[in-house]
């Protein structure tokens, strides 16, 4: 009787630790759809396919060495850094950061009239805030170099 006792209790046990996996993997699942059903929303993979193309073409122009390699830089970023590359990584980036709720209240806002123009406008606005970066460092730079020369001679 106290075998038969206990191996029932070993079996509710494991059968309660299978439904509580089962039913965290269907979380996790509806946790990662909502985080990709988002970027999808938000227009991610062609922001990143538009993103890479940008970062290629400025970086062309400030190094015109790299014109030569053009068509081989442009092949492997995209081979290495498109949609398909990142995706999961992404994926897994935003469940860390966003509960599945918060996921599903942005993909609300992204599917909104506002949330399409937030999202198309993206690119160019982390564009044009990183050249306002640059704009206001640049004509600065001779000042940071000073610093660390001064710094790496040791002098303070």
């Amino acid at each position: 009787m106290k075998k038969l006792f206990s191996l029932w209790v070993m079996l509710l046990v494991v059968s309660a630790g299978s439904a509580m996996a089962q039913a965290q993997t269907q979380t996790q699942s509806s946790h990662y759809k909502a985080a990709e059903t988002l970027l999808l929303t938000m227009g991610s993979p062609k922001t990143i396919d538009d993103n890479l193309q940008q970062m290629l073409t400025m970086q062309m122009e400030q190094v015109p060495a790299m014109k030569a390699a053009e068509v081989e830089v442009r092949s492997f970023f995209s081979k290495y850094m498109n949609w398909d590359a990142i995706k999961s990584d992404l994926i897994q980036l935003y469940m860390t950061e966003f509960t599945e709720k918060e996921l599903k209240d942005m993909n609300t806002f992204y599917l909104t009239p506002t949330g399409k123009k937030m999202a198309s406008k993206q690119s160019i606005i982390t564009m044009k805030s990183a050249q306002i970066g640059q704009s206001k460092v640049e004509p600065h730079m001779m000042e940071l170099q000073e610093a660390i020369q001064k710094k790496m001679q040791g002098d303070n």
